[in-house]
Parts: C-alpha cells; structure tokens; sequence
C-alpha cells in the first residue's frame, strides 16, 4: 500500500476523532456552566439539607432518616465544609466523579483490551448521553459511577488472574458501592455468580476478603427498619414495572434512551453479528481465555439488569437512575462489540458521536435539567425570603411526606433561607392526598405576616392533584407564578395583609 493510500484511510478517522474531542470538550464547558446557573431539584435541596446539620449527631439522624445509605452524604459534609453548599459547590464533585470514572480504564486497563479498545471503553463511559444528568446533580450517582468502573475493572481482572488483594479490592469497592446505593447490591450479585462460576470454591480461599463486607451489612441491618417506612404501600411513590418500564430500564443502561443513539447502538449490534458470521464460515475462531473473562465480566450487568427488574416487579422501588451502577460494565459490553465489528474505529467514533451529539443542542441541555429543577423551589424560596416574612408554611405535597421526620421537613423547607443567613421559621404542613391543601394552609397562616411554599407532582399522589393551588388568584396573597400547567412545580406566596375577622368568616 502506498503512502497516499495509507493517508486517505487514515485522515478521516483522525479528522472524526478531532471532531468527536471538540464536541466533548464544548459538552463538558456547557455541564460547567449549567452546574452554576440551574436551581436546585428537590433530591439536591434534601443533599444540601443533610450535609449542612450543624453537628454529627444530628448529621446521622438525618442519614438513618433518609432512603439512601450514608456515604455520599459523609462525603458531601466533608466537601462543603470546605468549599460551602452554593449550587456550584455542592454539584462540582459529580461532575469530577464521571471524569474520574472515564480516566479510570485508561490507568488501569483489563489486558484484554488493545489500546483501541481501552480508549473506546473510557469515552463511552464519559459520554454515556444520561451523564448530563449525572454531571450536574448534587446525588451519589456520579460517585457511584466511579465505584462501579472500578468494580468493573476489579471483576475483569480477577477472571483474568485471583489474587487475595484483587478480591479485596473487589468487596472494599462493593461496600462503598452499596453504601452509595443499595441498588448497587444487583450488580455485586451478578458480579459474585460470575466469579462462582469461574473459580468455585477457589473464592473461599480468599474468605479474608469478605471481612471488608462487614461495615456495609452492618449499616443495612441498623438502617432497615427505617427503609421499611418507605416500601410502605401508602408512601412509595415508584411505579409498578410493566415490559415497556424493562425495555427503557435496558436502553438507558445503554445509554440509547433517545432514537439517534438508539439507532447506532442496534446498528452496532448488528454489525457485530453479521462481521462475526462471516469471520466464523472463513475462519474457525476459539476465544482465548481472557475474552472469555471480559465476556463473563459483561455478563454479570446482564444479570444485574434481570435482577433488578425482577425485585421491582415484587416491590416497585425501581426508578432509572438507580441503574448507574450497571452502565460502567454495559459500556464494556459496547467496547466488546465495536471490536466484532469490520472496521471497529469507524463503529467507535459513529457510536460516540451518536451517544455526543444530542447533548451538544444548548436549548435541549437547558430543557432536560430546565424539567428536573421544576421539581424544586429554589426560587420560590428565594421569592419568599425577598418578601421577609414572619413565618414559613412548607408543604411538601408527597405521598412520602407522611413518614417523614417533621424537623426534617422544617429543615428542608428552610434551607435555602438558612444559606442565605436568614432565620425565618419554618412550619411543615402535612395534608392527605384526598385533601384541600388550599383550606389547611389558610388555616395555618395565622401570624401577621405568613408565607407558604407548595411543592407538589400531580402525576403521583397528591392532594394538588384534585385541589390544584388558588393562592396566586387571590388578591390578598402575592405569588411568584401561577401554579404551572404541567402539574410539577412549586409555588411561593406571602400574604400581604392580614385580613379582617369579616374576610377570614
């Protein structure tokens, strides 16, 4: 082949690979941006609340309160003690957490792998489409994406070779996993079969390994009683998985949740099995044994995803996000794929460009987390504070807010004013889903001077849902908005003048 012949071929996958950084490089510069200008959702606000308690008593009482384990949140208190609890602050580790995930293969990389094939697993996993959400979340799962690479990388390597100290690392990895989110414990599962399967009774001879497990089982048992509130019928707010919930549980894994990466992702899979077929009627190929231990390690996020599936069937508890553990291992899946592939590099870069480009419209980025912080109020809150009032009235409009702490919930409503050094008190109004949070917080509103916030998802059980918000039609209350037409929002008013004995008959 000649030079220029070499050129031509090799030009274009250069030039797509340039193309493909720059497009990573403006995403990256636009999660940044985000990360400082979108309000705070309602998970995030909870986040903040539980990281700023102003002692470690009461910071562990609000983590045995809360449905999740308690790692993040140590970390967070650590964080935000020194770096303080503004958006940007509190979001920055997430952000950092997906990179760290993403350069993790690089320096630590299955011996299967070809370079190709350890660089194509590493910017999967960075643009993974779903990392927008995860990049600009004050939530766990961008730590538990890094663990879960790591865990990843830690299984591969011991189907490839079992040593004490690579089992060790495998279960200190699944216990902070699992002190991430117990979610976490279907892929550890389908991890442990796999390497049953592989080694057998090989494992118990590592047993010191299982000593790490300990903190995390611990924890499990002394925070059960407390998840048992929330599996309660009348509290869960999940919803009940049918075969569509399993289909899109399966594509988000994936990362093929929109129809341009759902198409190169099923593209890829058929290239894959058409190159394979004709490889094997030309050529007769037996996988060696390290592709037997990527394959197997692939395998275990198959299980995983079954396992999940079947526990939220039994109990809805299931929601997507709670899935982010398995993407790491399902990136390797895709990796495995494209070099089946005839011309893998081709197939890398249409993949990644598929999974990129989506997330490069600034008006979709700003739409897609516009949505989630609806679910917030922030500026609600920051309406209400303007007005100083002498009394909060915070309604947390959820099915879920009747097995919660009331300090909790006077802590959460009043967040936003206590980061801003105001101390304005703060009253939790729980109302029942059949009732009129209207009237009760009328009722309620007896000082001089009152303010509410009602927050609130029609599309669940809430009372808002039967008896939407009146206040901002009332002429003796003044509101930042009319409630919003989507049914998920807040709403944020104060009272302007106490009204005569005649207007409260």
């Amino acid at each position: 082949m000649t030079i220029t012949a070499r050129r031509s071929i090799v030009e274009p996958t250069i030039l797509l690979c340039g193309f493909l950084v720059l497009c990573a490089i403006y995403a990256m510069a636009m999660r940044l941006h985000m990360l400082q200008v979108t309000p705070l959702w309602l998970d995030e606000t909870w986040s903040g609340m539980i990281a700023t308690r102003p002692d470690w008593s009461s910071f562990w009482r609000e983590a045995w309160l809360d449905c999740n384990p308690p790692l993040y949140y140590v970390f967070l208190t650590g964080w935000v003690s020194l770096f303080g609890d503004s958006n940007l602050a509190m979001r920055l580790p997430s952000f950092l957490f997906v990179l760290a995930a993403a350069l993790l293969p690089l320096i630590w990389p299955p011996r299967t792998l070809d370079r190709a094939g350890i660089w194509t697993f590493a910017a999967l996993i960075l643009l993974w489409p779903s990392n927008l959400g995860l990049m600009v979340d004050a939530r766990g799962y961008g730590l538990m994406l890094l663990l879960a690479t790591g865990s990843c990388l830690a299984v591969a390597h011991m189907l490839e070779r079992l040593t004490l100290n690579r089992a060790m690392l495998w279960v200190g990895l699944g216990t902070l996993m699992f002190l991430t989110h117990y979610y976490a414990a279907v892929l550890l599962v389908g991890q442990a079969l796999v390497l049953l399967y592989r080694y057998g009774f090989q494992l118990a001879r590592r047993w010191p390994a299982g000593l790490l497990a300990i903190p995390g089982l611990v924890w499990f048992a002394y925070h059960m009683s407390r998840l048992s509130d929330y599996a309660r019928p009348d509290a869960a707010w999940y919803e009940h998985t049918s075969l569509l919930s399993s289909l899109l549980n399966m594509t988000y894994v994936l990362g093929a949740h929109n129809p341009i990466a759902l198409a190169a992702v099923t593209a890829t899979f058929l290239a894959a099995i058409v190159h394979h077929r004709r490889r094997r009627s030309t050529i007769r190929e037996t996988p060696t044994r390290h592709d037997g231990a990527l394959l197997l390690t692939v395998l275990s996020a198959v299980i995983g995803l079954t396992l999940a599936i079947l526990i939220s069937l039994a109990q809805p508890s299931l929601t997507n996000r709670y899935l982010v553990p398995l993407v790491p291992t399902a990136m390797l899946g895709l990796t495995l794929l494209i070099k089946r592939t005839a011309r893998p590099d081709y197939a890398a870069l249409g993949l990644g460009l598929a999974f990129l480009l989506p997330t490069l419209n600034l008006d979709l980025m700003r739409g897609e987390l516009g949505q989630r912080a609806m679910y917030g109020y922030e500026e609600s809150s920051d309406f209400v504070a303007a007005a100083k009032p002498d009394r909060l009235l915070f309604l947390w409009d959820s099915s879920s807010a009747k097995i919660m702490d009331r300090a909790s919930l006077e802590a959460l409503g009043g967040y936003f004013q206590q980061r801003e050094g105001l101390n304005i008190p703060v009253q939790p109004v729980v109302v029942d889903d059949k009732a009129d949070a209207n009237r009760i917080l009328r009722a309620a509103a007896t000082s001089q001077r009152p303010a509410i916030i009602w927050l609130y998802n029609v599309h669940v059980r809430a009372a808002a849902k039967d008896h939407p918000p009146t206040f901002a039609n009332d002429p003796s209350w003044r509101c930042d908005h009319a409630p919003p037409r989507s049914g998920i929002g807040s709403i944020g008013c104060v009272r302007q003048a106490m009204p005569s004995r005649q207007q409260q008959r």
